[in-house]
């Protein structure tokens, strides 16, 4: 007989640490850890050596999977949700073999496995109610840890600088207001964007409520502190799909107060009345999150969906074009550009998510994410709905915190239409947990389970090695008001009683490691390349890289940037033998990379530019692929007109740079158009482009956003060629305030008492552009350096330089009129269109950004106050890119044609790096 008091003494040492016993656990927990409060962990993790230290992470569950294995105490999910895991299982391996980058779907398949083994290791840990309340409170002390981590770091890093700056600026006379709208300002912390941090508070915030109401005391606060803080830390990600998530949320919340709450009905109404106050008046102080509100209202809300729209529609062409098996894990980046439809103008030029699980998944699995998601979400429907037909007066773990949870996951669901974030350690590895507890709840509903597992203890119950705290009803734990739960369930022998599925496993782990060591070899490698170059040792970051490249040929980004930093330090180069071996070095590299990823238009486009001056026939091929990836890419038909004029092709190089202006009027404002060889195209180009416009007006409707654009285009190309009174036809028909104001200006009409009442609405927040403001330096020649200086910080959100600022007011001052100023005398800068964001889309953040070859030379006060008002280039407008579609398809035909009857027999341009 056992003694019952050593029993209980025994088993209350135990529940004091539900962890105990399993250091692989412990060890998964603390890499889960790790990247959840890491600052900025999503970039992170394709950074070495971060990299490696998530891989190690995710090996810990397959050992622990495969020990579990080893000792036949897998248990498994139950309730045929293992049929839905094996169907996942069965659909990756089908969509690796058949991916057309296939070692990129080895890589992303990997880690799903790895928190697949996660979820099947924590299914079996989690056998007894102190282990699942155990783990579910360490997550919620996680998650207030992060909450903590982000309003410290946002605070310190975003509000006080920023508060500091405004504060600069309305000391210059400029009162600009704490704006949501740039996303430089939105609470990203720690994760690395405003819609992680988001999505991981929806998951979070119910768990942290549901603890508040089971604790007591001092616990009870923390909990409810934390989910106040989650709060604002949601309202200061001004994250959209964030905000649905929490109104569904409250709506659940008010329906099950109306279901199950004792509180009289009135009390429950007027309770959901006052949250859902006070979410909007939240909303309303929030100025992104007040213009959709304002857009729903008045059903101006496309350009706010353009963004998921593209990435949607994309990821719709992949899993179409490839129904059986998806594109591959891994393979939205590299052909993200191939399915990207022509309409989406530069808005979501490349992505390596699609910003929607749904469109993700189906993209990457084809027919077989139907049948998961679909499955899935009817099996956990069914499995909830019987779990609230139930009765709970006994269970294992607090039903609040189960309908906590699968609120969580509901509202998250729903969130994740508008996202996607299963690559985030942190919001996958809640999900797994939440998941993995729900399985055990799940499984004991089932009738005879008490009994069965009452059994399974007698015959088994002298395993405490293995089997911890799993052969007594527990206690309930300190300071909590549980209820006394449920025997632990029975944990099933594996189907196979031999060792054969555990070695099985260690040796595919072993294979995968294999092929992994040189991955992360390269990843070492070019990292202490890139640490050379930014030291200025480039034959150290050759060396290195060259090294990467070897191990992992299949990897573009590595010579992609050897054939970018070539090409840019020829730049830099006055030794012509140099420079030359340079950019030969260069073009090898960048067309290394092409093959490696075919459907950039990155590599195309690069490589073009060193191309234009050797060999423009090769240019004008790899211009125009740059053109069917990217049609409305800026400078790209620029790049194919120069290309194209190199080879005596004038009608083509009008047609292209024609192009290049139809889509980016404010291009024509360049003084590149000053230079010996352009000065002859831009007579024939600008008679084009006002052509076109007036044809394409013709066919357009009277009213509508094409022959907004159009007119408003139109008139601003007449305004610059000096054509007055037909471009007060079209501003009269679609202009701005600003534009006709400027108009009135070049006529020599009075707009004194126009630009002050323009002026005043700048001075109450009530306008945002620095136009008038620039107008007002011209009138007033007395003010003149005070106005210019607020115009430079209401449009860049910055103080001038001295020296632009000198520039700025010496042209003007010699200047006759304001037409003069703007078209003759006013001062220029030369850029470099930076890549934004290269590292991230190509998952690789150890190098620097790349900017284009293109050097372009804008004029400045075009540029910065006039560019919208006169010369709109648009970031998205469809139904302009649509028709223009058709123009871009002849030309590239014609190119086509013309490079076809070249003498293709080139020599490969020869020579390679230093």
């Amino acid at each position: 007989m056992t003694n019952p008091d050593s029993t209980t003494q025994d088993l209350k040492l135990k529940t004091q640490n539900p962890s105990q016993g399993n250091l692989l656990g412990l060890l998964t927990f603390a890499f889960y850890i790790l990247f959840t409060l890491l600052p900025d962990s999503n970039s992170a993790m394709v950074q070495w050596p971060w990299v490696l230290f998530w891989q190690v992470g995710l090996l810990c569950p397959m050992l622990w999977l495969l020990g579990l294995l080893w000792q036949q105490r897998l248990m498994w999910l139950g309730n045929k949700l293992d049929w839905m895991v094996g169907l996942l299982v069965v659909s990756l391996l089908i969509s690796t073999t058949f991916a057309q980058f296939p070692n990129q779907a080895r890589w992303y398949s990997w880690a799903a496995f790895g928190f697949l083994a996660a979820l099947y290791t924590l299914n079996t840990w989690l056998s007894t109610p102190q282990r699942r309340f155990w783990l579910l409170t360490a997550q919620g002390y996680l998650s207030l840890a992060l909450i903590v981590v982000s309003l410290v770091l946002w605070s310190s890093q975003v509000l006080v600088p920023e508060l500091a700056q405004l504060q600069g600026f309305q000391q210059l006379g400029i009162r600009l207001p704490f704006d949501f709208s740039n996303i430089a300002l939105r609470n990203g912390f720690p994760i690395g964007h405003q819609n992680y941090v988001a999505g991981y508070l929806i998951l979070t915030l119910p768990l942290l409520l549901g603890l508040g109401i089971l604790q007591i005391g001092w616990q009870r606060w923390v909990w409810w502190l934390g989910v106040g803080l989650g709060l604002i830390v949601l309202y200061t990600t001004s994250s959209r799909g964030g905000w649905l998530g929490v109104f569904l949320l409250g709506l659940m919340g008010v329906a099950v107060l109306l279901w199950r709450s004792p509180l009289p009905r009135r009390w429950v109404g007027t309770i959901g009345i006052t949250a859902a106050v006070l979410l909007v008046l939240m909303a309303l102080a929030n100025n992104r999150l007040r213009s959709l509100l304002l857009g729903v209202t008045t059903g101006q809300i496309g350009g706010e969906l353009a963004y998921r729209l593209i990435t949607m529609t994309t990821g719709w062409g992949m899993g179409l074009s490839h129904l059986f098996s998806g594109v591959g894990p891994g393979g939205v980046l590299p052909l993200f550009q191939q399915y990207r439809p022509a309409w989406a103008g530069r808005e979501a030029e490349l992505h390596y998510q699609l910003h929607s699980t749904p469109a993700q998944v189906w993209a990457e699995l084809g027919l077989w994410s139907v049948a998961i998601g679909a499955g899935t979400i009817a099996l956990l429907l069914s499995l909830t709905i019987r779990w609230l037909r139930s009765p709970h007066t006994d269970a294992p773990t607090p039903p609040v915190l189960i309908g906590c949870l699968l609120a969580a996951l509901l509202a998250y669901g729903v969130f994740s239409l508008t996202d996607y974030q299963l690559d985030n350690f942190c919001i996958s590895g809640t999900i797994v947990i939440y998941l993995a507890v729900l399985a055990v709840e799940f499984r004991g509903q089932g009738i005879g389970q008490e009994a069965e597992g009452r059994g399974q203890r007698a015959e088994g119950g002298g395993d405490r090695e293995g089997r911890g705290d799993e052969g007594e009803n527990p206690l309930p734990t300190p300071h909590s008001p549980l209820p006394t739960p449920h025997s632990p369930l029975p944990t099933s022998k594996f189907l196979i009683p031999h060792p054969f599925p555990s070695l099985i496993g260690f040796g595919i782990l072993l294979a995968v490691a294999i092929w992994l060591v040189p991955i992360h070899r390269a990843w070492l490698s070019s990292s202490q390349g890139f640490a050379a170059l930014s030291r200025n040792d480039f034959t150290t970051f050759i060396q290195r890289l060259r090294q990467s490249y070897d191990l992992v040929p299949w990897e573009p980004y590595y010579p992609y940037q050897l054939g970018w930093n070539a090409g840019n330090l020829s730049l830099q180069m006055t030794d012509p033998k140099q420079r030359q071996t340079l950019v030969q070095g260069g073009i090898q590299w960048l067309q290394r990379g092409i093959q490696a990823s075919p459907q950039q238009e990155f590599g195309h486009s690069n490589l073009a530019w060193l191309l234009v001056n050797r060999d423009p026939g090769a240019a004008s091929q790899s211009f125009a692929r740059s053109v069917q990836l990217v049609p409305a890419k800026r400078g790209v038909f620029y790049g194919l007109g120069l290309s194209l004029l190199a080879q005596k092709q004038t009608d083509l190089a009008v047609a292209a740079m024609t192009l290049e202006v139809l889509r980016d009027p404010l291009f024509i404002t360049s003084p590149v158009w000053q230079l010996p060889d352009l000065q002859p195209l831009y007579e024939p180009v600008t008679r084009q482009v006002e052509a076109r416009y007036t044809a394409l007006l013709e066919k357009a409707q009277n009213a509508g956003p094409l022959s907004d654009q159009l007119h408003q285009s139109r008139g601003g190309i007449r305004w610059w060629l000096g054509n007055l009174p037909a471009a007060r036809a079209d501003f009269d028909r679609q202009g701005t305030s600003v534009s006709r104001l400027v108009l009135d200006l070049a006529e020599g009409k009075a707009v004194q008492a126009q630009v002050e009442q323009m002026t005043a609405s700048i001075a109450t927040l009530q306008a945002t552009t620095g136009a008038p403001l620039a107008i007002a330096a011209w009138l007033d020649p007395a003010r003149r350096q005070n106005w210019l200086q607020q115009a430079w910080i209401v449009a860049n959100h910055s103080v001038p330089a001295p020296e632009t600022l000198q520039q700025l007011m010496e042209t003007m001052a010699r200047s006759t009129t304001f037409d003069q100023w703007l078209k003759q005398n006013a001062p220029s800068s030369k850029t470099r269109r930076e890549r934004l964001g290269f590292g991230v889309l190509n998952r690789h953040t150890d190098g620097p950004a790349p900017v284009d070859f293109l050097t372009t030379i804008d004029n400045v006060p075009m540029t910065t106050w006039f560019a919208n008002q006169l010369l709109p280039s648009f970031l998205y407008a469809p139904e302009l890119d649509q028709v223009l579609q058709t123009d871009r398809d002849v030309l590239l035909q014609k190119v086509l044609d013309f490079s076809s009857q070249r003498d293709s027999s080139r020599k490969p341009l020869g020579g390679s790096l230093p």
